[in-house]
């Protein structure tokens, strides 16, 4: 989730926004003549950094395709209940519900390359009042970032690796009052195991949960994702839970992924939350447009740190990014047809930004680390070279 200007603004005057956000699109947001992209939080600001123009390698960094801008829409923003609304993508085009993350993403893809009318679901409409409901959006997205592969064999759509992340979990640790001992909680809580995490999001009741900070006086509240969250899906995926403990703080399953600020512990509590460790290197590094992490804490899994060094230049643990356990290849997606050659539907521009031997295409993991590269961009923002290849699926 990452702040646009009108942030003060909005936090004044919520609600006022969130009702005229039904009629309009979010004032921050591009209208764009060229390509559009929306879906994961996990990849939007490194994605962003590439469509808008950036100079954080030391060069002027910018992509396009065939000689079209490409546009990115946040997951999230500010000043609308929530932190959704809506969008318009394209001029003259209709307005529809912003897709807040990779499973949204990918079916309002879907639902524009097949001419298909798209809602982003119950978490987002008609819950917060303020959606635009089914609306057709053909021809109106040409992207999506998804933190996961999802659908079913075919080749609809193609999978192009962007780089490589790793699943963690952050924390914050409340003020101690009376028995409760900051530091002993803390000390529990920077370190866990797997099967600790396991246990924790499986637990029925706080007690369970609170297990691991025994003796601290603290008790451990675990908290969850939005719904359509890829990196929600996917940690709970890699701790093996398939069935959310009760115990669990599922804000309503609308909380947004890789914000700092959604962790508020009591006295004698701590929160914890799982996240995009990449995510995290971009923000406390300086390259994410702001840092939502004052006051939040990543920590180790397994006795494996997943990054190295201190901020401003942490750098991916390879150890921890590269492990079957905690690593993971996020994408851009694209119609397969759009991007095969001799295809009636072939796009060239849309070949060029996925094209991994284009230096500045959003997926470029070639030999040259040069400054000018895309790849020195997303290095900056705490991803690595991906394990996975390229993967096509029908959704």
């Amino acid at each position: 989730m990452k702040l646009k200007k009108i942030a003060a603004f909005g936090a004044a005057f919520g609600v006022a926004i969130a009702g005229f956000g039904a009629a309009t699109a979010a004032h921050a947001d591009p209208v764009s003549d060229g390509y559009s992209i929306v879906g994961s939080d996990t990849l939007q600001d490194a994605v962003a950094a590439l469509a808008n123009g950036t100079t954080i390698t030391g060069s002027s960094v910018k992509v396009s395709g065939a000689g079209k801008a490409l546009a990115s829409w946040d997951a999230f923003t500010l000043g609308v209940t929530g932190g959704v609304g809506s969008i318009q993508t394209k001029p003259f085009g209709p307005v529809f519900d912003r897709p807040n993350g990779s499973g949204a993403g990918r079916n309002a893809l879907i639902a524009s390359n097949g001419g298909t009318a798209f809602m982003s679901g119950s978490t987002q409409t008609p819950a917060f009042g303020y959606g635009t409901g089914s609306v057709n959006v053909q021809n109106q997205i040409d992207l999506a970032r998804s933190s996961s592969v999802s659908g079913t064999a075919g080749t609809n759509l193609t999978y192009v690796p962007f780089g490589q992340d790793a699943i963690g979990y952050m924390f914050k640790v409340g003020t101690a009052s009376g028995s409760g001992n900051a530091a002993a909680a803390t000390s529990a809580i920077q370190a866990l195991t797997k099967a600790q995490l396991t246990a924790i999001y499986s637990a029925n009741n706080s007690s369970d949960a609170s297990a691991v900070l025994s003796g601290s006086g603290y008790t451990l509240t675990p908290v969850g994702l939005q719904s359509s969250s890829g990196t929600w899906s996917t940690f709970l995926s890699k701790i093996g839970v398939s069935t959310l403990g009760s115990a669990v703080d599922t804000r309503s399953n609308t909380a947004p992924e890789n914000d700092g600020r959604v962790l508020t512990p009591g006295t004698n509590e701590v929160q914890i939350i799982p996240l995009s460790i990449a995510n995290y290197v971009g923000q406390v590094n300086g390259a994410a447009r702001i840092n939502t992490m004052a006051g939040a804490t990543v920590g180790s899994i397994d006795g494996v740190a997943p990054y190295t060094g201190t901020a401003p230049s942490l750098v991916p643990n390879t150890a921890y990014y590269n492990s079957s356990d905690w690593g993971r290849t996020v994408y851009i997606v694209v119609p397969t047809a759009k991007i095969s050659s001799g295809n009636a539907l072939y796009d060239q521009g849309l070949y060029d930004l996925t094209n991994l031997s284009s230096s500045t295409s959003l997926t470029y993991w070639g030999g040259s680390g040069a400054p000018t590269t895309s790849k020195a961009v997303k290095l900056k923002f705490g991803f690595s070279a991906p394990t996975g290849t390229a993967v096509t699926r029908n959704g």
